[in-house]
């Protein structure tokens, strides 16, 4: 009987034991490689209770066995080395995980275009202390072509991280603008910024100060510099609650105006914290995206306004854009052309949500329209093509690239000729207006590169047209050589005369001109003139004879035997749109440029994005004047040279100048 008692007390021991060994986590037989299926399901069960308990050391040893197994699945394999990385990793043996990395990437090749391997490779080479290698690692992935934003995204967080704790925080924000261009749908951008916020939240205070360095008045609703500043507002209001207020305006000013694909970013961190503002998507209703690109096609949009005093021309626009893009379409072509409407509030909200592979867009038709342009960050996303003569606080070459006629063309277009043939002195009557300032001082300093000489500079009143006769006698230095009223001598300090203004107004200076007998002079004018006498327009009531000795500069010539022309207007003609003009023409040749340029990379730099415009315009015919870039991204239109007929326009080449500027010097005062 005792013998009994002893027996179940020890069996009772044994019991305890082994309970409490499973209670500790203790294990009291030492485990062995798998020989059997059943073995290897077991310890694989085994393996994976350790790392869900955080036993890292446990499931590094467990999953090292499960390794050795016969039975072993190919992704029982990969699960079993992604997790020998992860557990090295955190047990600081950096060589060990680097191998299973390796291994796991030669098992399952398409692992290393993941973030979970590249991040755990990263982990592991820093921990080794090879820094350099980690950078040139992420530096890698962000430079291969056709790698995704899944990997990019982050990878371009952790860089400029890295990059700003070394106090290069201008090459971190670069990485990070560039990424924000590159993700692939408004979604994804939104996930990128919430990225790059938590990302700021976790720098060192000298990290975020070298990135602060970089911001300015210019950037600051651009990303990232617009959430570098409201981390550093949102840091001082943490140690200082008299700061809230301005972390409240600066996330107020973000919802309203910001380049953000989640305008409610900043909002959201203010009131929730930055954890858990960053920690989930946002609604994907808040986030609308554009459409995908057609399959095989290049995109290309235009922003035209449908509203107001521009929307004929707009309309002519595009009905340009369409002929070209059925021309292209029977070459093979696929154009997707999408159009944004600028007189709508949240045009830029549909222009940021376009797919990113829409990198050529045509427009704005209106400086007024670009105001908001420069802070949605769209103009370092893609390029735009202005249909303006300029853009306010934007850098031609850099911010945009223009497809229309400048003041220096038109001056350079309507003196190039008479200077070369001997035109030396000439004075200016402009209105005073914003335009008629820009082309009067366009023309004096063109002349003057020309080695000529602008006598007089004269402003006139555009509204009082009782004080225009009398401005013109100053001018001419006019005096009667009667008592009648009706003849005078002339004695003007130039030999040709520029007015800068709509051939309505120019045409009654004109009609002065002759009353004063001033008829030895050469006129010259702006392509206003040639816009008024196109095919198509309401052509003015004017006297051609009055124009013998007149010229003027045009972006535009219906007459033009190109073969272009011709097929934009059979192109017109197919689709019932009318006679082709210069609007028309804007629209044809700016999808044609598009497509001879093709997609253009998002991170290409501005002299990349201008040899590539300089090349396709040497591709393609033009239906307009055509436009030239140089190395730094300037245009210039080689506008046509007119002269004013009873059929409406006449190119004229020196010879034809020659010849008109002979017979004016013969010909006597008065006749």
């Amino acid at each position: 009987m005792p013998n009994v008692r002893r027996a179940a007390a020890a069996l009772l021991l044994l019991l305890l034991a082994l309970f409490l060994a499973g209670c500790s986590g203790m294990d009291m037989f030492k485990d062995t490689p798998p020989t059997s299926a059943q073995e290897q399901t077991l310890l694989q069960a085994k393996a994976a209770e350790a790392w869900s308990q955080a036993r890292y050391d446990k499931a590094l040893e467990l999953y090292n066995l499960v390794m050795q197994g016969q039975a072993l699945t190919r992704e029982a394999r990969l699960t079993a080395l992604e997790r020998i990385a992860q557990c090295a990793l955190r047990l600081g043996r950096t060589q060990e995980a680097l191998d299973a990395l390796d291994n796991w990437g030669q098992t399952d090749p398409k692992v290393k275009a993941t973030w979970n391997w590249n991040s755990l490779t990263v982990q592991a080479l820093s921990a080794m202390g090879r820094e350099r290698q980690a950078e040139e690692h992420l530096a890698k992935l962000l430079q291969m072509r056709g790698t995704s934003f899944e990997l990019t995204g982050p990878a371009g967080v952790e860089l400029a991280k890295r990059y700003a704790s070394r106090d290069q925080g201008g090459q971190a924000a670069r990485i990070l603008r560039t990424q924000h261009a590159k993700a692939p749908n408004r979604t994804e951008r939104a996930a990128f910024e919430a990225d790059t916020a938590r990302m700021l939240g976790q720098l060192s205070p000298q990290g975020l100060a070298s990135l602060l360095a970089s911001v300015n008045e210019a950037n600051s609703a651009v990303f990232p510099y617009n959430l570098v500043s409201l981390e550093d507002a949102r840091r001082a209001a943490s140690a200082n609650p008299a700061a809230r207020e301005r972390l409240r305006d600066i996330a107020d000013r973000l919802a309203r105006s910001s380049d953000l694909a989640d305008r409610d970013l900043p909002a959201r961190i203010l009131s929730q914290g930055l954890a858990a503002a960053t920690s989930g998507q946002a609604p994907a209703a808040a986030l609308p995206d554009a459409p995908a690109l057609k399959p095989d096609s290049l995109g290309v949009a235009l922003l035209l306004p449908q509203t107001g005093q521009l929307r004929a021309l707009a309309a002519k626009v595009l009905a340009g854009a369409n002929a070209a893009k059925a021309q292209l379409a029977a070459q093979g072509v696929q154009v997707d052309l999408r159009v944004i409407n600028t007189d709508d509030a949240s045009y830029v909200d549909h222009l940021v949500a376009l797919p990113h592979d829409v990198t050529i867009v045509g427009g704005p038709m209106h400086a007024s329209y670009f105001k908001n342009l420069p802070a949605s960050g769209e103009l370092s996303r893609r390029v735009f093509l202005s249909f303006t003569p300029s853009l306010p606080d934007a850098e031609e070459g850099k911010h945009y690239w223009r497809l229309f006629w400048s003041a220096e063309d038109v001056v350079n277009s309507v003196l190039a000729v008479p200077v070369e043939e001997g035109v030396k002195r000439y004075g200016v009557l402009y209105p005073e207006d914003p335009t008629g300032k820009r082309l009067a001082d366009a023309f004096a300093a063109a002349a003057h590169a020309r080695g000529a000489e602008v006598s007089v500079l004269q402003p006139y009143p555009p509204a009082d047209a009782a004080r225009w006769g009398d401005i013109l006698k100053t001018m001419l230095h006019a005096v009667p050589k009667g008592v009648d009223g009706k003849s005078f001598t002339v004695r003007p300090d130039f030999e040709a005369l520029f007015i800068p203004d709509k051939l309505q107004i120019a045409d009654h200076l004109i009609g002065q001109l002759l009353f004063y007998q001033a008829d030895q002079l050469v006129v010259l004018g702006p392509n206003l003139w040639a816009e008024s006498l196109s095919a198509g327009s309401a052509k003015p009531q004017i006297n051609p004879a009055n124009y013998r000795y007149a010229f003027c500069s045009g972006a535009f010539w219906a007459q033009n035997p190109s073969k272009a022309l011709a097929e934009l207007r059979s192109g017109l003609a197919k689709a019932n749109q009318g006679e082709p003009d210069f609007w028309t023409a804007l629209g044809f040749d700016f999808v044609r440029l598009a497509a001879a340029s093709g997609a253009v990379p998002p991170d290409s730099a501005p002299s990349e994005i201008s040899k590539r415009l300089a090349e396709a315009s040497r591709k393609i015919e033009w239906s307009m004047a055509p436009v030239t870039w140089d190395g730094s991204g300037h245009a210039r239109m080689n506008l046509f040279f007119f002269r004013p007929s009873v059929e409406g326009l006449a190119v004229v080449d020196k010879e034809g100048f020659k010849e008109r500027l002979d017979a004016l010097r013969a010909k006597p005062q008065g006749q």
